[in-house]
């Protein structure tokens, strides 16, 4: 019990050292750790040690210099990875700097403008712009299509990503007009590519961002910081959830270096344990992500991974990862895309990679087009609604974009009974909603105000606010038939345009 407890305090200390670390001015390593056994794995989760890949007993983690005697004095057999990038600066060659790529960018918007739209969706630490392009056939316009997310270098020292996200903008403003399948993509999805989301530890080279933080260690986590709000994270983390907050994204992918394989939900678990933690979207995560390896064959190929292919808690645990962040928080489907063995392989390689990868990003982009679509509005004006849209059966809700109602629920063939509700509003549950393959089912809803002119409680009466919000909702359907009756500029109407107005709100009132 005495050894335990001896055990329990040093892990304490060593938790609280770590954490300080972050301020201090150690230098981040690159390590490798072998012999781990389950609990010896797991208490490195607990020690905010950030393991960033494990094969079989070996992990590769990174953690400042200051602690790494402390890990060795518990038993830990650990080296140090040489910097590659320091040791040979001809990896550098090829790759952009934060001005060339700024340039790439607005040079795309500039020859497509009907197409693109680059947004600045907040400052880096260190003050460099995080771009978002986004690909619409109507880019100022809000449309009842699915949004979709490609999120690449969250951690500064894996550039694939951003090579391949700078690629598939290209195609796909190049090739619109002239392909179909580019063209549909772009005129059916509201498309969203950030290439760089720590421009900070690009250009240190550095995995971390200027805080020294790992930014996808950092999310809000349902487990182990199950408070969704931005206060107190780091600085990049907190534009990309206000971001997501705005936004409606249905389907989403981050893209990563260091390993081959498409890594889906859920990667933390209550125990910090490195065991299969499945979502209620698990089978369809499965299909997802096996319809990204079967058009990458180094990794359909691979001999670590199934098919190319692993439940992240499985893999090994994290906590604040962006994939699950999405998932339970912004009901959108995410899986995190590791893209080779080499973090920063040599530019030479890049075409290579995008070979392998173009038609992955492609098919997986388009499962955002099927599954279950339509509009929710309000049955009284007609108005688009923020709601929620639940299935029976599988835990995870997905929300309306307010601008225009739309939801996208990504679902396998089956048949499924839907459920839909917004506060103030009597919930609809429709039955035998067939999915088939190929594109979305539709299926729009109005949503009847809790109570209407009329209703009454069982004592007879109406509450107060019930009876303004209807009203306001009679008033609201009113004025816009008001435009459209043309009434004249006295602000005065007619006994025909009366009876119209009257006889479209009454048509317009649905049944008890």
């Amino acid at each position: 019990m005495k050894r335990n407890l001896n055990y329990l305090i040093t892990l304490l200390v060593l938790t609280a050292a770590f954490r300080v670390a972050y301020a201090s001015g150690a230098e981040l390593l690159q390590v490798q750790i072998r012999n781990l056994d389950r609990a010896a794995l797991t208490r490195l989760f607990q020690m905010d040690v950030d393991i960033d890949s494990l094969r079989g007993t070996t992990a590769r983690a990174y953690m400042f210099s200051d602690q790494l005697d402390d890990l060795r004095k518990l038993g830990y057999d650990i080296t140090v990875i040489p910097n590659r990038i320091k040791r040979d600066s001809r990896l550098l060659t090829g790759y952009p700097s934060l001005s060339e790529l700024e340039s790439e960018l607005k040079q795309i918007e500039s020859a497509h403008p009907d197409l693109c739209r680059l947004y600045n969706i907040g400052d880096s630490t260190l003050g460099h712009p995080l771009w978002f392009m986004k690909i619409s056939d109507n880019a100022d316009a809000e449309e009842d299509e699915p949004e979709f997310h490609y999120i690449a270098s969250m951690h500064g020292d894996e550039p694939v990503g951003m090579e391949l996200c700078l690629n598939l903008i290209h195609l796909l403003t190049d090739n619109y007009g002239t392909d179909q399948r580019f063209t549909d993509l772009v005129n059916e999805v509201e498309i969203w590519i950030m290439p760089l989301m720590n421009p900070d530890g690009y250009v240190s080279q550095n995995r971390y961002n200027a805080q020294n933080k790992d930014l996808n260690r950092s999310f809000p986590d349902q487990y182990h910081d199950p408070v969704n709000t931005v206060s107190g994270r780091p600085t990049e983390i907190q534009h990309i959830m206000n971001w997501a907050f705005a936004h409606s994204p249905a389907l989403s992918a981050n893209l990563h270096g260091g390993d081959l394989v498409v890594n889906y939900p859920y990667d933390s678990n209550p125990e910090f344990d490195s065991v299969y933690t499945a979502s209620p979207d698990d089978a369809l995560f499965i299909q997802m992500a096996l319809s990204y390896t079967s058009q990458n064959l180094p990794m359909k190929n691979s001999s670590d991974f199934e098919q190319g292919i692993t439940n992240g808690a499985a893999w090994y645990h994290v906590k604040g990862g962006m994939q699950d962040w999405k998932y339970v928080w912004i009901g959108c489907n995410e899986v995190t895309i590791e893209l080779g063995y080499d973090k920063w392989p040599a530019f030479s390689e890049i075409e290579t990679l995008w070979n392998d990868n173009r038609e992955a990003m492609l098919a997986y982009m388009e499962w955002s087009l099927r599954g279950l679509r339509g509009i929710v509005t309000d049955s009284i004006t007609g108005k688009p609604l923020d709601s929620t849209v639940s299935v029976s059966g599988i835990a995870h809700d997905v929300y309306t974009d307010s601008d225009v109602g739309d939801y996208h629920r990504i679902l396998l063939p089956g048949i499924y009974e839907l459920n839909f509700s917004a506060p103030g509003y009597r919930s609809l549950t429709v039955s035998d909603v067939v999915v088939l393959e190929g594109n979305a089912a539709r299926l729009d809803v109005s949503l009847r105000p809790e109570i209407l002119p009329g209703d009454v409680n069982d004592d007879g009466k109406i509450d107060l606010a019930d009876f303004i919000l209807a009203i306001r909702a009679v008033i609201e359907k009113a004025l816009d038939l008001y435009k459209d009756a043309d009434v004249s500029g006295d602000a005065r109407i007619g006994l025909e345009e009366a009876v119209y107005i009257l006889r479209e709100l009454s048509a317009s009132k649905p049944e008890a």
